[in-house]
């Protein structure tokens, strides 16, 4: 899936940036940051502690925006997501995680129809 979604950078205000979250996205997301995006989706779900990752959708935009913009994905490390995230005022990637997470989250849903309703149970 693709969006655009406009974001305060220090420099230059109000801009728009480009997200794609594919396929490869959670295998990009371990390749980069060395940890499984699914597992940190499910911690940051279901967790009543403060052990919760919060940098997840910054480091989930990060890789969505390479994908877009078609990076050379075997160039992105911790260094290069760093100088990404610099360029953003203040809280601004965590303003919108809610965002990043669901157009990720979105892609993985099916677009296939049932051919007709589910078996129901008749009671016999």
């Amino acid at each position: 899936m693709y969006q655009e979604i406009s974001l305060k950078t220090c420099e230059e205000g109000e801009k728009p940036f480009s997200f794609l979250a594919t396929g490869t996205t959670a295998y990009r997301f371990k390749q980069v940051f060395h940890q499984d995006l699914m597992i940190l989706l499910n911690k940051m779900e279901n967790s009543e502690d403060d052990q919760t990752d919060m940098t997840v959708g910054d480091k989930l935009a990060f890789i969505m925006n390479a994908q877009a913009e078609k990076k050379d994905m075997n160039t992105l490390n911790v260094d290069a997501f760093l100088t990404w995230a610099d360029q953003f005022d203040g809280a601004e990637l965590f303003l919108h995680m809610q965002e990043f997470v669901t157009l990720y989250l979105g892609s993985r849903r099916t677009t296939s129809k049932p051919k007709k309703e589910a078996a129901r149970p008749t009671g016999k």
